[in-house]
This record gives C-alpha cells, structure tokens and sequence, in this order.
C-alpha cells in the first residue's frame, strides 16, 4: 500500500524452483518510472534450498513515492537476482500507488454521506439492481435523496456522454481507465489534512464515437463542523485524442428523491449556479464552484420526469444535450411531482493535450437559507484552497512523460520549469542503441512538449529527458 509521497520498504519473496540449493542470493532492484525513487536497491536472502520460498524482509529495499503521482498508477521494477555459483536472472513485478481501488466508496465523515464510482455516477453503480452505492444522505442517518446521478460532456446529441439512464437501461459510455488503473481510492486523512480524499479516472471509451476524452475525478469532504454539509467534486477533463473537440459542455444530472418521489420541487439561483429539490425538509442540491461564479452557467434546469423521462423510458443523448446547452431550459418546477437537476457549464474548447477543471459541491441544508449558506461554505472552501491547487497526472514540478502506453499517438512531455531550462530527449531501444534524439531549446514556465516516435516500430523503449542537470528515464511502450 505504496501512497503518494510515502516513502517504504519492498520486500520480494522468491522461490527456488530448481533442484540445487541457491547460497548467497542477492539482488538488485531498478525502475525507469519517474514516479518512484529508490532509495535502497540492495536486497538479500541469503541460502534458498529447492522448493522453497524466502523473503528479503531483513535487508529489504526501500523506495519514496512522487507525491505528485496520480493514484493508480503502476510502477514497473525489474530485479536482477544472483548468487554464489553466479547464477542470474532478472524478474519483474509492479506496484499501484494508492494501494487497491474499488468501484466506489462513500464519503461519510460530515453530516452527508456520497458514494462516488469509478466511472462518473453519484450515489450508485447503477440505476438499476443490483445498484451498489449508499446514494446520498443528508444527514447521514437518513435515507438516500438520491435514485442516481451522473456527471456528463458533450457537444452534440452524436456525441453525450454520461451514465444516466436511458432505454430502460444504464448509459455505458465513461469506462473506468486501465493505464492509470482508474478504480476509485479512498484517503483518509488525503493530503493538506484534508479529512476524506478519493480520486478515479474514466474515459469515453465506451461511447459510439469516442474522442479520447478522459477524466480526472477528485472529491473532498470534511468532518468540521462549519464545512460537513458537502462533498465537492473535481473533474478535469483532458483530451487525448488528435482532434479538438469545440463546444463542449460540463454537467451533472442528479435525479433527486426527497421523501416521496413524485412530491418534489425545486428551483435554482443564478447568482450562486445552484439548483435544489425539495419536498418538506431537508432540501438537497448541486452548486457549480469551477468555473467560478463570475461565469454564467451554461444551464440550471429542473428535468420534468413526466415530460422528458418517463414518456421517453429514460432521458436519450437528444434530450440531454439540449438541457446541457440550454436549449431546454426551465429554472423553477411547475407542479409538484418527480424531478431531476441540471448544472451545466460551458461552452468550451479542447484542442489536444488541452484540460478544463469542472467542479461542484453536492449538498444538504435543512432549508432553502442554510442550503445556500452551506453552498457560499463550498465555495469558499474550493476557492480558498482546492480551486488554486493544480492537480492533472503530469507532475506540477520539474517534467514528466506519458502515457507510458502509446497507441498510434504521440508522447506528451510536460513541464514546469520556474527559470530557463534547456530540455533534450533522446530515445533508447531495450538493447542501448540510441534511435532517435531530440533537442527542444530552452524553456519556462508551464507547457507541453511533444515527442513523436510513430516510424519506430512497436515496442519497448527509454526515453531519456536531460533538463538542466537531472537526468530522467522512462519506459514507454509504443504500439500502432
């Protein structure tokens, strides 16, 4: 359970499968990922007789972990084993930082409880059984207020993706990434002591067109009694693709369940970029914290259940969208009966390699006043702290490359440099024969930088950065 900025030993327990006894065994341990540093790469574990195992727990290895690693990402290290009668040979295991992810977990140290998944939804993995998740609770010995929810981008009816339900059945266009391992991992305490802390990845890989859009989710919640009424939400959205993908937008769509489904209202503010549901008390809503205030939000609409849903078995991309980008737009519920919640930001702009931070606070408040005031809390609390925060999976210090997987695209090399720094590449194939160079002159400040290998062939290779006076290897492996 290796977590960012941690520093631990490495214990490797080995097996002699031979039928000779092996004396003196030691071994040495190396990683190309700049995401780990090893501290200590000497192992041993003395006499391992055939047919048994042995662990190098009294001389293990010892390794700190880049506290600007993204959690889940894999770390490959290599091992190279030998003993007196000079045997050798090189073995090879990987660790994820950020320990085991799981396909949700539920923010609970306030006065609200949120399940957040590994792939976009609130409250629940789905919409319908078996629905794993603990909704959302407010306060969190209630029930849930929340059947289900969902954050959603698009620009078009051809291209909407989300989570939502529709056709009887769940949307499954955001599928949870591999590389990084993009199960949902839980902090507690997370980092800046803050009380709970979860991260994911997801990507739009299941979707009919995918575009190569993939998200960054980070969330917060706190066991303070001036900010426990809320969970904010991140997602920076990253595109990956060849392509720039123009007007976009950013929103969740939360189908709300205060008390009896179809005894609800609501309305929204625009000063605050909040919507809320309510049937008594409490009331529960969504508040747009990124981008901030100062910018309109693209929608803040209540979706008519009798109109838009339930006619059309769930609510299709054609619908969704026009909600997104305020085609359909309907501030205040016109009757009492079943609704859902739109907070739509946008719209925006990805070229490649481009980001753009998304971010709410999912909340609670025994009435319509102290839901606002909880929603001015968040506000607050993001903008004084996580909103001027840069979290993406390039390091904000120095420089790093990824994916470590490339199919058919270029590398990225990105950067932070506080003075002018020249930066020069040069890319090894497994054997150490220098294949290609490359010299990118003198830079600052914050950027991204290119590195395109597309006439290798596929394969493992090391691409080697030199900036000033560090030197920094990376295995990618790239495939057409």
């Amino acid at each position: 359970m290796l977590d960012p900025g941690e520093t631990a030993d490495i214990s490797v327990r080995i097996k002699n499968f031979g039928d000779q006894t092996a004396t003196n065994v030691s071994g040495t341990l190396r990683t190309s990922s700049p995401d780990i540093t090893i501290n200590d790469n000497y192992g041993y574990w003395g006499t391992i007789a055939p047919s048994d195992s042995v662990e190098n727990t009294a001389n293990p290895f010892n390794v700190t972990a880049n506290g600007s690693s993204s959690a889940g990402t894999v770390v490959d290290f290599e091992l190279e084993v030998t003993d007196t009668d000079r045997y050798t040979d090189t073995l090879y295991f990987s660790i994820i930082i950020g320990g085991e992810g799981f396909d949700y977990v539920t923010h609970d140290c306030g006065n609200v409880k949120l399940s957040v998944t590994r792939y976009g939804t609130f409250g629940y993995m789905s919409a319908f059984a078996p629905n794993p998740g603990d909704g959302f609770c407010y306060p969190t010995t209630s029930n849930s207020h929340l059947f289900i929810g969902t954050f959603a981008a698009g620009n078009s009816a051809a291209y909407c993706v989300d989570r939502f339900f529709k056709g009887g059945t769940d949307d499954d266009d955001w599928h949870t990434t591999g590389i990084p391992d993009g199960m949902v991992r839980m902090f507690e305490p997370g980092p800046d002591d803050w009380d709970e802390y979860a991260t994911a990845h997801f990507d739009d890989a299941g979707h009919t067109s995918p575009q190569d859009l993939v998200v960054e989710h980070h969330s917060w919640a706190w066991d303070d009694a001036n900010a426990n009424d809320f969970v904010i939400v991140k997602f920076i959205l990253r595109n990956e693709g060849g392509t720039t993908l123009s007007n976009l937008y950013a929103a969740t769509f939360m189908d709300w369940d205060v008390g009896t489904a179809t005894s609800n209202q609501g309305s929204s503010e625009a000063a605050r970029n909040l919507t809320w549901i309510y049937q008594n008390t409490p009331y529960v809503g969504v508040a747009i914290l990124d981008p901030p205030r100062t910018t309109t939000a693209a929608n803040l609409s209540l979706v008519s259940h009798k109109v838009y849903v339930y006619p059309l078995n769930g609510l299709p991309d054609s619908v969704m969208i026009q909600f997104m980008d305020g085609t359909i737009q309907q501030p205040s519920t016109d009757t009492i009966y079943d609704w859902s919640a739109c907070n739509s930001s946008g719209p925006f702009t990805l070229a490649p390699t481009d980001t753009f931070t998304a971010a709410f606070a999912i909340l609670g408040g025994d009435n319509l006043s102290d839901l606002q005031e909880n929603a001015d809390t968040a506000y607050n609390r993001y903008w004084g702290n996580i909103g001027t925060e840069e979290w993406s999976t390039a390091s904000p210090a120095n420089i790093s490359l990824y994916p470590a997987i490339s199919h058919g695209k270029a590398y990225t090399i990105a950067y932070s440099m506080s003075v002018e720094t020249p930066v020069y590449v040069k890319v090894y194939n497994t054997v150490g024969q220098l294949l290609k160079e490359q010299d990118f002159g003198r830079i600052s400040g914050a950027g991204e930088l290119k590195l395109d290998i597309s006439h290798f062939a596929q394969g493992v290779y090391f691409a080697q950065i030199e900036y000033g006076n560090t030197k920094q290897t990376s295995k990618i492996i790239w495939l057409k």
